[in-house]
């Protein structure tokens, strides 16, 4: 009989060219250390977490540690972090618990939220889900620094006010939100408040306490620990109710089995972080603007960085390229794996219409540029130019000037 041939998925080797990924804000490689903690949760210590054996203990330790270092990074008590699958879960869990403990608690009232245009699409679609729950939902927008609109927030807040969700840093463009101050201003009025921070735990320093924040969540792949885990702090006192039911569970708010070898990896990967913190946000920054001094040198033209003007994480950059389909360019340089640069067709003005028109009048919520893109300050026009890029812990500053030269003669032979 012949053997059949079995298919796989390709390798790094199987590929021609030598490839270069700029899409680290999407997502990253696991750094090695974190492999190496994960491996014997594969194989040795393979015990349930809540049994009372050895192997059970071994595997609930190595929890605790991790919660340890999760801790550590942001500044706040181990208790105060509990391990979901990801980052779109710990949204969830702190925007949909925290609103429905509100609501139970109030009867006949019809509280508000208020998040901003700049949110990912998880925090937009719980606050779709809110509304048809009875909530009333504001949307904030933001300056075309790519900044929230401080004033704008203000006039935004009411006496029905209870819950605010501002992402902390922009996934679009890497703009740094003012949290600290839209704290003071949630703390003035008793509101809760949750920051979507993905794109900044491990690039910036992320106090909780100096933010000011009640709930933050983030994903573990966006910080070189495997996809399928993820961390929801949330400040003791909290109110939070559970979104499913069952045994064991971080305090109640996220029960059933743990996720033991992605948790460990995680810790790991926070305390990776935390170690190298300063070092990667220097020699990140210092990478981005080589590159755009570069790519403007082989270019001959000054191209525009959104949020330049701005506090930026230090790997996300947004760049204009002048006369040329960003989605044309990538397409030419198949060797470089880049952000989405699907154009955005809203026009950013969220304030005067329901979330469910908002959402709808984005072309699809399949679209990967979101509403974000309008939301600070860009046309149709030349959102349909820009082109993300995202730089990481591994980006060298060969692959770097490499990718300058290719995106440089990509745009020469588009521009002619």
């Amino acid at each position: 009989m012949e053997e059949r041939s079995q298919s796989r998925v390709p390798s790094h080797q199987d590929i021609d060219v030598r490839t270069l990924y700029f899409d680290y804000s999407t997502t990253t490689p696991m750094a090695a250390s974190v492999r190496e903690c994960m491996l014997p949760f594969l194989n040795e210590f393979y015990g349930h977490p809540s049994s009372c054996h050895w192997f059970g203990r071994a595997a609930q330790e190595a929890i605790e540690d991790a919660r340890s270092n999760v801790a550590s990074l942001l500044c706040c008590h181990p208790s105060e972090i509990a391990f979901t699958s990801g980052g779109t879960e710990s949204v969830n869990i702190g925007l949909l618990g925290v609103a429905r403990a509100i609501s139970r608690s109030l009867v006949n009232f019809r509280p508000h939220m208020i998040l901003s245009t700049l949110e990912h699409a998880c925090v937009r679609m719980c606050a779709e889900q809110l509304e048809r729950e009875g909530w009333q939902v504001s949307f904030v927008g933001c300056r075309p620094s790519g900044v929230v609109d401080l004033e704008e927030f203000k006039r935004a807040m009411r006496a029905e006010t209870r819950l605010v969700s501002i992402i902390h840093a922009s996934h679009r463009i890497g703009t740094i939100q003012p949290i600290a101050e839209i704290s003071v201003l949630c703390q003035q009025h008793d509101v809760l408040l949750h920051t979507d921070a993905a794109q900044s735990v491990g690039k910036i320093k992320c106090d909780v306490s100096e933010l000011g924040v009640d709930l933050l969540s983030f994903s573990g792949h966006k910080l070189y620990a495997p996809k399928g885990v993820g961390v929801l702090y949330s400040r003791l006192g909290v109110p939070i109710e559970p979104l499913i039911f069952g045994e064991g569970g971080d305090a109640g708010i996220r029960v059933g089995t743990p996720n033991v070898i992605g948790i460990v990896g995680l810790g790991q990967a926070a305390k990776l972080a935390e170690q190298g913190l300063s070092r990667a946000l220097d020699r990140t920054s210092q990478l981005r603007d080589r590159f755009v001094a570069q790519l403007e040198s082989l270019l001959g033209v000054r191209l525009k960085v959104h949020g330049q003007e701005s506090p930026r994480v230090p790997g996300i950059l947004s760049l204009e390229l002048p006369g040329v389909s960003a989605a044309a360019l990538q397409r030419r340089i198949p060797e470089i794996c880049f952000g989405p640069s699907v154009p955005d067709h809203g026009n950013g003005n969220h304030n005067a219409l329901s979330i469910r028109e908002q959402l709808n009048g984005v072309p699809s919520r399949k679209s990967i540029h979101e509403s974000s893109t309008a939301a600070f300050g860009p046309t149709e026009q030349q959102s349909i130019h820009t082109l993300r890029m995202s730089f990481g812990w591994t980006t060298s500053e060969d692959e770097m000037q490499q990718a300058a030269h290719l995106i440089a003669a990509a745009f020469d032979s588009l521009a002619t």
